[in-house]
């Protein structure tokens, strides 16, 4: 096989005012709004506090200085605990009265964390089977570092974490100055099929997997996890569990794993992840739709996607996994895919990664790319494989990933994407729609049909990540 290597272009710049809303996590003090604007918000004098453009509970910032667009805020939601606007709030141990565990401590039966209190983590919070942990919208949990504290979901154990768009869950570390792997991240462990049957990392409180496809381990929405080890693993989670609106950040592992489990996701955001942004493997066969990935530092060997081996078969629509800004001469992937999985990824972008695309070892049928746009990688649009030593050698029996990516209907042309690696207020989406080409999402009862464009975002009024939820920056 011969695929002869392209040099990276730079993306085309552009201007279009950031979803900054979502660096409002903590109030802005202000007295007029000019105080506001790097935020694209307003001052609300009564409070001396900066506010999102159309008020705390509206839709997101104006993208275009028009009107704001209309999306999901949580119209149906359920008012906020009153509580929640106290300030400060009192601190209080989440572990507080439970019985003991090892490292830690468990749920006896069920246990709700409110947004009336701010609360601390000091070792791994277990959630057994038969019970189930609440978060409120508008709840804060703050793990202490150097603790290993983790929130540990285990096979029949429920945690039932609901934010809202400007109400979010946040679980992040208790320290002044925060980094990657200050505690150990959110495990949620169910009982649908996987490969095999060792415990995540080895770690036998991590046993998980069963035979229970539909399985529920609860819900998961607009939530942030922030500065964790392994931001958040799905292990042989089922179908009847709610995956929406959650992003990882400034994690020192991976952002989202995905090991077995058949679950469903919407609305993924990872931003700043030492290893995979999106990691699935151990049979996993769930549909994931509009999942952005932002990797801001420098690796080698880390990857956008991860897809590995047998019985493992995602459905994707509408991804953009944007590597370092400009052509990253490192081995990371923007696509690895290996050891005999399969595959049906449709309308994704890929860009500024050593390569987009890379397999290794024997791959199953079918292996699906299309209506993809690969641009701005270093081996652009695949790895060159040429028989050579390192990247050109020949380590998939001879598959040729340019005829996958030839046969998709992919092309390597300039998305126009305004700006995906801005990492305190990406843009990543095109100035026009991506939609010649398009495929239209099966019409299943999971996927929006609507999503007839090329990326996670169909242009600057897809306003799906804008909210408090979503966080970015240099800390």
């Amino acid at each position: 096989m011969k695929v002869r290597a392209l040099l990276a272009l730079a993306l085309v710049p552009g201007a279009v005012a950031a979803g900054a809303c979502a660096l409002l996590d903590d109030p802005q003090q202000c007295a007029t709004d000019g105080d506001c604007a790097r935020f694209d918000a307003v001052c609300d004098t009564a409070q001396a506090i900066c506010i999102p453009r159309g008020g705390a509970d509206g839709g997101g910032p104006t993208q275009d200085d028009g009107a704001a667009p209309a999306v999901d805020a949580g119209e149906d939601a359920p008012p906020l605990d009153p509580r929640c606007d106290i300030s400060p709030k009192p601190v209080a141990s989440a572990t507080t009265g439970l019985p003991a565990v090892d490292g830690g401590a468990q749920v006896a039966s069920t246990l709700t964390l409110g947004c009336d209190k701010d609360w601390t983590l000091d070792g791994h919070l277990v959630v057994p089977a038969n019970t189930t942990l609440t978060i409120a919208a508008g709840t804060t949990i703050r793990a202490k570092k150097g603790t290993n504290a983790a929130i540990v979901v285990l096979p029949g154990g429920r945690i039932v974490a609901e934010g809202q768009r400007n109400a979010p869950i946040v679980l992040t570390v208790d320290d002044a100055a925060p980094a990657p792997g200050d505690w150990r991240g959110v495990f949620v462990l169910g009982s649908a099929p996987r490969n095999g049957n060792a415990p995540y990392q080895g770690d036998p409180l991590l046993a998980y997997g069963g035979a229970n496809a539909d399985d529920d381990s609860g819900a998961l929405t607009f939530v942030r996890i922030e500065y964790a080890q392994n931001g958040v693993v799905f292990g042989g989670v089922g179908k009847k569990t709610k995956i929406d609106s959650v992003q990882v950040r400034r994690s020192n592992d991976n952002c989202f794993v995905f090991n077995g489990g058949a679950v469903d996701a919407k609305h993924l955001v990872c931003q700043f992840v030492a290893d995979e942004q999106f990691e699935l493997q151990e049979g996993y066969s769930g549909r994931l739709q509009f999942i952005f990935g932002q990797k801001s530092p420098p690796g080698d060997g880390h990857h956008g996607l991860l897809v590995d081996g047998a019985n493992t078969f995602p459905v994707i629509y509408n991804a953009t996994l944007c590597g370092q800004a400009g052509a990253a001469n490192v081995l990371g992937y923007g696509m690895l895919v290996r050891n005999g999985t399969r595959l049906d990824a449709n309308d994704l972008v890929v860009t500024g990664w050593f390569s987009g695309l890379d397999t290794t070892g024997n791959l199953g049928t079918p292996l699906l790319l299309r209506s993809s746009v690969f641009f701005g990688n270093t081996l652009n649009p695949v790895v060159d494989e040429d028989g050579g030593a390192g990247p050109a050698a020949d380590d998939d029996n001879g598959f040729s990933e340019l005829d996958l990516f030839a046969d998709g209907g992919n092309r390597d042309t300039d998305p126009n994407l305004v700006d995906c690696h801005d990492p305190t207020a990406p843009k990543p989406w095109p100035g026009v729609a991506l939609t010649a080409g398009a495929r239209t999402p099966p019409n299943d009862g999971f996927f929006d049909t609507s999503a007839t464009f090329i990326g996670a975002f169909k242009d600057a009024n897809d306003a799906w990540m804008t909210g408090a939820w979503v966080r970015f920056g240099a800390d």
